[in-house]
């Protein structure tokens, strides 16, 4: 016989449980916009949280065609889901884009990247008043060499920079920093000396070198997915990826993610993030469309119109991919947003919610849409 009550119970369990888990995308009010041409929106821009600031340095976009311009600014916003405030807080000592960024403590290192002029082997660490109204910059110990297009994770006080292009050549080598007992050195000049840099390669990832891979870092393992390898006949679009124990530097082969469809997708020029055991990756190209177009092949379409086809033509990922870490598998994967289908956006994690910030609609289309991805936690 049925019991009501029991019955009402269960209903209301579950549907307190979809509420807890459900993910939706909301649109965020505001975009820096100081620098001239910076409020058509960034890619590759350095991002982080400082307490309940949301910072973001540099980037990069076309303001007229064919004008690739990078920015020097620093900028600043209390976190609020409704609108962010942004204010420029500081400059950078050269406009940077396509380097990495990681919060250590109550400040954000800033690693390599490039610009017009060279790749960069700077790290800054960046720390904001209390108020929010100024920044201050100090220099850690250089890259060995520069490093930009790369990907980051830290765990404890580890760094480790994964890929890239590293020497201004695709590679896929590891290069970690230890935090411990380090100091900053506002007034450094130079850098880049190899044999006195504390930055040391520890690992390589099988296989081709990965340029614009992800990575997330859970019990002292790094997670890494993606990346590309643009080298003619011998381009590759990754989709799978590898686990590295930064303890025993062992190399533990992973699955590539795979959309709401169930089709093998790639993570490269997505973007990666950690909430304990969970790691959740979003965005990227479509690893089909690039690869004919970073293998010179144009078999989708002849190269003088590569760049003129319509946003969706280019069918970069909308999908919310979770991976189990403790496990080591990906979920099934039951959420997709086309306010995801970026290349180059950031993200920022916060108590409200996390930021998805800037990137490219399309190559050399940038957007300054923000938005809050929910029910991640």
């Amino acid at each position: 016989m049925y019991r009501p009550s029991l019955i009402l119970i269960i209903i209301s369990v579950l549907i307190c449980g979809v509420k807890a888990t459900a993910q939706r995308v909301s649109p965020v009010a505001g975009f820096p916009s100081a620098e001239p041409g910076f409020s058509f929106g960034v890619s590759a821009s350095y991002a982080g949280r400082i307490g309940s600031w949301i910072v973001m340095a540099g980037g990069c976009n076309f303001p007229t065609p064919g004008n690739k311009t990078y920015y020097s600014g620093i900028y600043a916003a209390r976190a609020d889901k409704d609108t962010l405030a942004w204010r420029m807080v500081g400059t950078l000592p050269e406009p940077a884009a396509y380097g990495v960024t990681v919060q250590s403590g109550d400040s954000l290192l800033l690693i390599g990247g490039c610009n017009k002029e060279h790749g960069l082997s700077t790290v800054y660490s960046v720390h904001l008043d209390a108020v929010g109204e100024r920044a201050q910059l100090s220099r850690l110990a250089d890259l060995p060499y520069s490093v930009d297009n790369m990907t980051v994770a830290k765990t404890g006080n580890e760094v480790y920079v994964v890929g890239g292009n590293q020497k201004g050549k695709p590679s896929a080598d590891i290069l970690h920093l230890s935090l411990a007992g380090r100091k900053t050195d506002a007034t450094k000049k130079g850098g880049g000396n190899v044999a006195a840099s504390p930055w040391k390669v520890v690992g390589s990832l099988p296989g081709n070198p990965r340029v614009q891979p992800v990575c997330a870092a859970y019990n002292n393992k790094v997670y890494i997915w993606g990346g590309f390898y643009a080298n003619g006949a011998e381009s590759e679009v990754h989709t799978d990826g590898y686990s590295y124990d930064v303890k025993s530097g062992k190399m533990r082969k992973l699955s590539a993610p795979r959309s709401v469809e169930g089709c093998e997708m790639t993570l490269a020029g997505g973007i990666a993030w950690a909430d304990g055991r969970t790691i959740y990756a979003t965005g990227g190209v479509n690893k089909d469309i690039f690869l004919d177009a970073i293998s010179g092949r144009y078999k989708l379409v002849r190269q003088t119109e590569y760049l003129l086809q319509p946003i969706s033509w280019y069918r970069f990922s909308g999908n919310l991919y979770r991976f189990d870490a403790k496990k080591d598998k990906w979920l099934n994967t039951t959420f997709a947003d086309k306010a995801l289908a970026r290349a180059g956006a950031q993200v920022v994690d916060t108590p409200l919610g996390t930021y998805y910030i800037g990137g490219e609609l399309k190559p050399a289309v940038r957007t300054p849409q923000i938005v809050m991805i929910e029910g991640v936690r």
